[in-house]
């Protein structure tokens, strides 16, 4: 009964199934899926090591940073093998479960994901603007990300219970939610996905950085009047003010900048049903290009950070001291097999 909810026979909803591309287009595609699975699944993996084997790193704000590599570490191993093997296959058709499943887990993971970015940003903005509210906000974090997952559950099984539906996008490479459809129940599903998975992430992680930059701006401003402008205070504030700043810009640039194309190509598809002017391969460049986001994403939380990259030689040293160890163990082992076999031929001579 789940497995209706694909309408694969609507040719004016399904335009990019009917046309094929070349051979070669659809390896490229597996390859650089491929890639994506490999990049996503290791950064995401040193990130669960380090967060495991450090029980410091374990903070309210990481805790979301923890949950957020999860979902991307999941989009690694459960979504990105299909899209290899759907461009092997070079159609989705084949198989609808598969292509049910990849838009399901893929659509759950990725709103799960941009709540979370939306969440941190918040988060920071509290804690740095009233100190006081850590307390509550530690308490209380565990519970909210929770909510966030349980609320992208709900809007990714709405297609499966009858509102929308997943089926094949652009050139029948991916699978996501129906965008071509003139039915309003459709439409309506299309709004509120984009009001509450796009719009309102990109105003408040706005709202909040704005609100970041702001305050440490005004400590900067106290710090300068308090000791002066060349004061070793002064100087600091300004480096926060400044890494602050900064982390706010890579954060909401890299949401924006991975997530945007394919949004905008699915409003337009949207807006000029049933007969698009854009091609099915232009229409699936942005859909590969907004997972990339799994890969990133542990770049701008993990890896920037110097205390983050301490925590991982720190993990890793024992892997690095065991490759040594091996090889001196067996270098010994060699030498006392050697020992015992000269025994052994020797106490047969005299037998």
């Amino acid at each position: 009964m789940l497995l209706s909810n694909i309408r694969m026979s609507d040719k004016t909803e399904e335009q990019g199934a009917t046309e094929s591309l070349s051979e070669q287009t659809h390896y490229i595609f597996a390859g650089v899926y491929a890639l994506l699975t490999f990049i996503a699944f290791s950064l995401n993996t040193l990130v669960l090591v380090t967060f495991i084997s450090d029980r410091s790193l374990r903070t309210p704000s990481n805790k979301l940073i923890l949950s957020m590599a999860v979902g991307d570490w999941l989009h690694a191993v459960l979504a990105y093998p299909f899209g290899i093997v759907a461009n092997v296959s070079k159609d989705w058709r084949s198989n609808n479960a598969s292509c049910l499943w990849y838009a399901f887990i893929t659509a759950f993971l990725s709103f799960g994901v941009i709540l979370h970015h939306a969440t941190f940003a918040i988060e920071r903005a509290a804690v740095i603007k009233y100190s006081i509210t850590l307390v509550i906000v530690e308490r209380k974090l565990r519970l909210v990300i929770i909510g966030l997952w349980m609320f992208a559950l709900l809007w990714s099984t709405f297609p499966l219970a009858g509102w929308s539906a997943y089926a094949p996008e652009g050139a029948g490479l991916l699978c996501s939610i129906r965008w071509q459809s003139s039915d309003p129940g459709n439409i309506a599903f299309i709004a509120c996905i984009f009001s509450f998975f796009f719009v309102a992430p990109i105003v408040t992680m706005a709202t909040a950085y704005y609100s970041i930059y702001h305050t440490v701006k005004k400590i900067s401003q106290n710090a300068h009047d308090l000791w002066g402008e060349n004061a070793a205070p002064t100087l600091e504030a300004v480096q926060a003010e400044s890494k602050t700043s900064r982390m706010a810009f890579i954060m909401s640039f890299c949401f924006i900048f991975a997530w945007t194309p394919y949004a905008m190509v699915s409003l337009y598809a949207v807006i000029r049903v049933p007969k698009p002017l854009i091609s099915p391969l232009v229409t699936s460049l942005p859909a590969i290009f907004a997972k990339t986001a799994a890969c990133y994403n542990p770049i701008i939380y993990f890896l920037l950070f110097k205390k983050f990259r301490v925590s991982l030689r720190k993990a890793l040293r024992p892997l690095a001291l065991c490759g040594r160890f091996t090889k001196r163990d067996a270098y010994d082992v060699k030498i006392v097999l050697d020992a015992a076999l000269t025994v052994s031929d020797k106490d047969g001579s005299k037998d």
